[in-house]
């Protein structure tokens, strides 16, 4: 479950950065738009209305002068296109969308002040082709330069203004720039997190949980080659051992009550009795370790199984120092091997008690919940064997699954690998974990019969 609010937090989370970089590109895109039509509509030229009026005024009183002195009627002609012509330039001028308000009050006034020069200068042209007309003292130049004063007046007023206005579009480009450079940095910043998360929450996610799972599959399939071996191994030496064991068994039987009781001989006889049986016992976990029988599922609920168990150890562990608490289980139900499954559960408690030197605790209890079972999330009932004895060392955790291994002076080390052969061929898992010198748990998992169920 958790694992599962871990993935669903990664994919809104990449859900929300998606989302935000297509808000930041999308913003980034239509500023970057808007720059460029601003510099395709605002060209070098529509800084220098000023610069051309005045060269273009310039240009026609060299015009008038070249007349003055020529009196040439192509002279006067080139004076009329030339200053019609400047004259629409003027009006176009000012219907420009790019020009702010003072420069187009400043392009009015030039207009009306260039309309003026005009009209003054064509009647100063007019008015020397007259007949006997007088000759001014004041020369042509400082004549033409006088119409054309206003006019050029106020054209340095409109570079004045197109400077300013160059300056204002120039730092709101900048600006502009500036704005768009961040948005970009925040895009590439986002999409470095977008891949980081993405990397993160597939590994998490898959890689992983399936390199977990390829560990645990060498582990098992490494840990089944060796269980193969060594159960070949012990069911040959197990059927070696019992045939001559049983005929032994039959003749201390016979001699023993041939003897008189209470006699040496009849004590020796009871003794070898007892390691008969001892050995006996030795000989049927080899074979339950070599051919374990298979389980026969039935639905059980853990209330009967923890019932069942507590009245088979309470008798012994009565006269102990060893308090057997059973806490209530909730009302769930596996399907198991009723006896395989009390099997397990009373090697584990019997392990527990063990390993409590003098007065203690051991627990016993069950609680539902969702563990990964044959590579997937399944509904689960966890059995749990908790004491407070003096825990597992850690040179022993590597190898308490293992068979024939064992730190019991009379056990055969095959407790623990039974138990944990029996409950996955149920499906399920045996687990631990441990703190020395303060006890251990040991859980077995199994699926959950759940209400739909039709077992």
């Amino acid at each position: 479950m958790k694992s599962r609010r871990r993935s669903y937090g990664y994919a809104l989370a990449s859900v929300l950065l998606v989302l935000v970089v297509g808000w930041v590109g999308r913003t980034a895109w239509k500023e970057l738009r808007q720059l460029h039509r601003s510099f395709a509509s605002v060209q070098e030229n529509s800084f220098r209305h000023a610069e051309h009026v005045e060269a273009s005024v310039r240009e026609l009183n060299e015009t008038v002068l070249r007349w003055d002195l020529r009196r040439q009627p192509a002279d006067r002609a080139a004076f009329q296109v030339e200053s019609q012509a400047l004259q629409q330039w003027i009006r176009a001028g000012r219907a420009s969308v790019t020009m702010s308000s003072q420069e187009r009050t400043l392009m009015e006034q030039i207009g009306a002040a260039f309309d003026d020069y005009v009209a003054q200068s064509t009647r100063l042209m007019e008015e020397q082709e007259r007949p006997g007309a007088t000759t001014s003292s004041q020369p042509m130049s400082e004549r033409m330069r006088n119409l054309s004063a206003n006019v050029l007046t106020l054209c340095e007023e409109l570079q004045t203004a197109e400077r300013a206005a160059r300056t204002v579009f120039l730092k709101d480009s900048q600006q502009a720039l500036g704005w768009v450079r961040q948005l970009l940095l925040v895009t590439f910043a986002m999409l470095v997190v977008l891949v980081g998360t993405a990397v993160v929450a597939l590994y998490r996610g898959v890689i992983g949980p399936l390199r977990i799972e390829l560990g645990e599959s060498r582990a098992i399939a490494a840990r089944h080659e060796k269980l193969a071996s060594l159960g070949t191994l012990a069911a040959g030496v197990a059927h070696e051992i019992r045939n001559p064991l049983t005929a032994i068994n039959v003749r201390v039987h016979g001699l023993k009550r041939s003897l008189q009781a209470g006699s040496s001989e009849h004590e020796d006889v009871t003794v070898i009795d007892e390691e008969i049986r001892r050995l006996d016992g030795i000989v049927r976990d080899f074979l339950d370790f070599a051919r374990p029988a298979a389980p026969r599922l039935v639905p059980l609920a853990a209330e009967a199984l923890f019932s069942r168990v507590q009245s088979l150890l309470a008798p012994q562990w009565n006269r102990t120092a060893i308090r057997l608490k059973v806490e209530p289980p909730p009302a769930v139900k596996v399907r198991a091997d009723p006896h395989q499954l009390e099997q397990v559960l009373i090697n584990l408690l019997r392990n527990a008690a063990e390993s409590i030197e003098g007065e203690g605790d051991i627990t016993l209890r069950a609680r539902a919940d969702t563990a990964r079972l044959a590579g997937r999330a399944t509904p689960a009932v966890i059995l749990e064997v908790t004491d407070t004895g003096k825990g597992i060392p850690p040179e022993v955790q590597k190898r308490l699954f293992d068979p024939f291994f064992t730190t019991k002076e009379s056990g055969t080390g095959l407790g623990l690998a039974i138990a944990a052969s029996i409950v996955t061929k149920h499906g399920g898992m045996l687990q631990y974990r441990t703190q020395v010198g303060r006890g251990t748990t040991f859980s077995i998992v199994l699926p959950r019969v759940v209400q739909n169920d039709p077992g």
